[in-house]
Parts: C-alpha cells; sequence; structure tokens
C-alpha cells in the first residue's frame, strides 16, 4: 500500500442551503480536485457521499497546501461558505476512483480525526507529524476569517505553481494593486512559506 493523507469531510450548515448552492459548492471542490490531481501526477479520486459529505486522497507532502486551498474552493461560494475535515495520513489501498471502494490505516484515522474534530475547528490530522500538527491550527484560524474575494486569489495563489498577480488581476476585473492588497489580508505570502517549508520535509510519523 502507498502512504496518503485521506481528507475526509462535510459542508458546514448544509442543511441551510438549497439543493442548487450545495450543488455549487461540490463543483468548487471538483475544480480543486482536479487541481490536486494535476500538483500530484495522480488522481485526487474526489468522492461525495449522503449529500453534503465528501473524501478526498492527497500526496502527503501537499497536505497543508491542499487543506488551504479546499478551504478556499469552498469559500469562494460566498462569505459564510465552509467546510470542515478530518485528515488521516498512512496506507491506503484504492479499488478504482472511489474512495468508498477504499481501506487502509489513513481512510480510518481520517474518519475518526473528522469525529473527533475540536469544535472550533475545521481541519484536524491528529496523527500527522509534529510540524504539520502545529501549523494546521494557524492555518485554520487564518483560512476562517478570508472573505470571498480573499478566497478567489488564495485560491489560485496558494497552488505551488501560481499565476502572476496581473494575470489574476485580468480574470477577476482587479487592479493588480488590489490583488496584492488580498494576498496581504489573506497571509497567502506567509501561508506559502510554511507550505513550503512542510514540502521539504516528511509528513508521516
Amino acid at each position: 500500500m502507498e502512504t496518503w493523507a485521506i481528507f475526509t469531510g462535510d459542508i458546514v450548515k448544509s442543511s441551510a442551503m438549497g439543493r442548487a448552492e450545495l450543488d455549487a459548492v461540490f463543483a468548487r471542490l471538483e475544480d480543486a480536485a482536479e487541481a490536486l490531481t494535476t500538483w500530484q501526477g495522480q488522481s485526487s479520486r474526489m468522492t461525495r457521499f449522503r449529500g453534503d459529505g465528501w473524501q478526498m486522497a492527497v500526496a502527503p507532502k501537499f497536505t497543508l497546501r491542499a487543506a488551504l486551498v479546499l478551504r478556499a474552493a469552498v469559500r469562494r461560494c460566498g462569505k459564510t461558505a465552509d467546510t470542515r475535515f478530518g485528515i488521516g495520513i498512512g496506507e491506503a489501498h484504492f479499488a478504482g476512483d472511489d474512495l468508498a471502494r477504499a481501506d487502509g490505516a489513513a481512510l480510518v484515522r481520517s474518519g475518526h480525526a473528522l469525529d473527533a474534530m475540536p469544535r472550533a475547528r475545521r481541519m484536524h490530522a491528529p496523527d500527522a507529524t509534529l510540524a504539520l500538527r502545529a501549523a494546521l491550527p494557524l492555518a485554520d484560524r487564518i483560512a476562517t476569517g478570508w472573505t470571498k474575494r480573499q478566497a478567489d486569489v488564495a485560491y489560485y495563489m496558494l497552488a505551488p505553481e501560481p499565476p502572476v498577480q496581473a494575470e489574476l488581476a485580468q480574470r477577476f476585473g482587479l487592479t493588480q494593486q488590489s490583488v496584492q492588497g488580498h494576498v496581504d489580508a489573506a497571509g497567502i505570502d506567509e501561508l506559502r512559506e510554511v507550505c513550503d517549508v512542510l514540502e521539504e520535509q516528511k509528513t508521516t510519523q
């Protein structure tokens, strides 16, 4: 079995959403899943279950970066849109692209992490390395405060190979100075630095 970071999550306050609104959130998650597939060179196996639940397989080195991009992807749907997820890192065996058919320690740990999520948190990885466990709550607090526009910018700028700011400015009809302002307000440069450091280290114990 290979080592993976399995994300098991659900959509916060999904019961207050209409079907179209929830489907829009999952469309954003699907977009993020495709981006992650490109980063890691293997399918992220995005799987939706129980209406508002989802799972994804991420290369362990990208755990923090993926967590932030997934939070940004959902927040792009609106300032109150959010998702929470437990992360389990360990062995995983896949039977196709449907994670409902997968097994291994990473999936078990991921489910337990979601069930044991502290009330004020949105991201939880109790079995990760000390460095990741230290970084995740701080990243969680920053991501929780993102506005919709900051999430738009974070979604692209937190990728391993982000676009130039002029390209984002054109995409969103903003000035380059405004894009830089969102980068600063969202803490993107600092978050990228932490992601880069973690990606140079082993992310399993």
